[in-house]
């Protein structure tokens, strides 16, 4: 009986200090939470072709970004810190907002860049050279016309310096306005011609060189007259002008003359604004009626453009030879700002 309460006890000190004791598990540590994703940081669009093109700063472990277009709620999504909309209403004003993402969340939005209106932009230019060889004359001078500011900006403005050889004040704010410095960005494309009639320009002659009267020559309102071709067209400088009117298709024609110190239209509600705006500017006389060009002027380029196409245009009748020295610095700056004024006008009706 003694020896085996002996046993028993001895097997309670083995089954105690042995391996098969439970261990206490050590102590851990919490895990510790992720910091939040902080929202992206300096935002800023800009339009790049017809596109706008967002970039930010990073938010540190964000693994992706989300972009939104206000107010129209697009959305663009990018791994980088750069994305790019394709497809933006045009003539709209927008802001935009960057989310930071990673796998447990999305950060706050950020501050949103600030607004930018998309303007519309051409495809691609209208003429690939910035110098076009509009055509040539009876004796086969060339007639040019020369681009400045923005090819692929839909704003465009055609200036005529001379149509009449023996005006001459135009030849010189075509000088003028080329070297006036237009930004390749600008919201405006300006085309100039120096002169249609070259023949007559050289002979200081009101004629070309078959003596017809160019701005008598255009069809739709053309009439017979000693001066005014055999038929309509029948002028190669008037077929140059035509073609290259109706590809370029500009917004806005100024023509030059001499000597009536006034501005005339088109007989069309379209023209009247720049009719008094370009006398304004030039400081001519301004038209007793803006939007009656005088019906008893057939065949002219005026009311064929009017005709043919959907741009104003103003004939810009300057003073006579010994008047017209200070018209012609106010004349060339009055070419730009029409262009300037006819995009910004198209931008402020979008952003309203």
């Amino acid at each position: 009986m003694k020896s085996l309460v002996i046993g028993i006890s001895l097997l309670s000190v083995v089954a105690l200090s042995g391996p098969a004791a439970a261990e206490e598990p050590a102590p851990t540590e919490p895990s510790a939470t992720p910091a939040p994703l902080v929202a992206p940081t300096g935002v800023v669009a800009a339009q790049v072709g017809s596109s706008v093109e967002v970039t930010w700063q990073p938010s540190a472990g964000a693994l992706e970004y989300t972009v939104t277009a206000d107010p129209t709620a697009t959305t663009c999504t990018s791994v980088t810190t750069t994305c790019v909309f394709e497809a933006l209403p045009k003539r709209q004003s927008y802001t935009f907002t960057v989310t930071a993402a990673d796998a447990t969340g999305s950060s706050p939005a950020s501050e949103p860049s600030l607004s930018l209106i998309v303007k519309p932009v051409l495809d691609k230019p209208i003429f690939r050279k910035s110098k076009v060889l509009v055509g040539r004359s009876v004796r086969g001078r060339k007639i040019w016309a020369l681009r400045q500011g923005n090819p692929l900006a839909p704003t465009v403005l055609l200036s005529i310096g001379q149509m009449h050889g023996s005006e001459p004040a135009g030849l010189k704010i075509t000088k003028r306005v080329r070297k006036k410095k237009i930004a390749a960005d600008a919201d405006y494309q300006v085309w100039t011609i120096r002169t249609v009639n070259p023949d007559g320009s050289r002979r200081g002659n009101r004629y070309n060189a078959r003596g017809v009267d160019l701005n008598r020559n255009y069809p739709g309102t053309w009439s017979s007259g000693a001066r005014n071709g055999r038929r309509p067209a029948s002028e190669p400088e008037t077929r140059a002008v035509m073609r290259f009117v109706k590809r370029l298709q500009p917004n806005g024609v100024l023509s030059f003359h001499q000597p009536w110190n006034t501005t005339l239209s088109v007989c069309d509600r379209r023209s009247v604004q720049w009719v008094r705006r370009v006398a304004t500017l030039i400081k001519l006389n301004q038209p007793g009626r803006a939007s009656n060009c005088g019906k008893w002027l057939p065949g002219t380029l005026n009311r064929w453009t009017a005709r043919n196409t959907a741009s104003w245009f103003v004939t810009v009748e300057l003073p006579p030879r010994y008047r017209a020295a200070r018209s012609i610095p106010r004349a060339a700056s009055a070419v730009v700002k029409v262009a300037e004024e006819m995009a910004a006008e198209k931008l402020l009706v979008a952003a309203r």
